[in-house]
């Protein structure tokens, strides 16, 4: 089997792991009931902010989060999400493996932190990435900078046109543009109507579930087709 494309750049908070709405929100209002107890936050503000400026920038100009503050929300976050892991995105854990025996590379593009992408993958899949760009990072080799995917080009003696981006928002897009690769907007956990239409107008694929990014890069998977999109894969904020 030989796969579509080489390499994938995954996004993990969204696009492999379901995040948002089972720990980063719920997370985001505990911290906020401690630090702006009379700020309100809904959910779709709350994905956009962390698209565009960017979730430390937003936090400053949404809140006034002094930088004492700003990390101070980051401690209280990296204490609360190693407790509870969210789950992966249905039909993942399957595909990633199926890439990987196939002899697909797959490489980490996210603002998490290592530690927790690697328990992810241990606890999902039995295996590691074989790049990962995480928070840790100097803010200059972070998407959106295409260097991790100038990295895994690099690494592993790659063209372009091997390399596909798969993030939900917007930094990941911007990477794979600077970067001049493929980019697929994956809208199977949790997006806004903004947010769709941002990612849709430049993407080069549109998944609704992962079973659609696996077909394009694998061809159909063994056993039962995966469903376009359903409620317990994808959440889908009405206006």
């Amino acid at each position: 089997m030989n796969p579509r494309y080489r390499c994938l750049v995954l996004d993990h908070d969204d696009t492999v792991v379901n995040s948002t709405l089972e720990v980063n929100y719920p997370n985001m209002l505990d911290s906020l009931a401690i630090l702006r107890p009379q700020a309100t936050l809904t959910l779709e503000e709350f994905i956009e902010g962390n698209s565009d400026p960017g979730f430390n920038d937003w936090v400053r100009q949404r809140f006034g989060y002094t930088q004492q503050e700003v990390e101070w929300h980051y401690e209280f976050w990296r204490s609360n999400v190693m407790k509870r892991r969210p789950s992966m995105a249905p039909g993942m854990p399957a595909f990633l493996t199926r890439y990987h025996r196939a002899g697909g590379i797959i490489c980490v593009a996210t603002h998490s932190m290592r530690q927790m992408i690697e328990a992810d993958y241990r606890t999902n899949c039995g295996f590691l990435p074989d790049y990962m760009n995480c928070w840790e990072e100097p803010a200059g080799h972070r998407k959106p900078n295409p260097y991790p995917v100038q990295e895994a080009l690099r690494r592993f003696d790659l063209r372009p046109a091997d390399v596909l981006v798969v993030d939900d928002l917007g930094p990941g897009l911007q990477m794979a543009e600077a970067a001049g690769v493929d980019f697929a907007a994956a809208l199977w956990c949790c997006t806004t109507p903004k947010m769709e239409q941002l990612l849709s107008a430049r993407a080069n694929y549109v998944f609704r579930a992962v079973g659609q990014l696996e077909e394009l890069v694998l061809g159909p998977a063994p056993g039962p087709k995966e469903a376009a999109c359903h409620e317990t894969a994808c959440h889908r904020i009405q206006l």
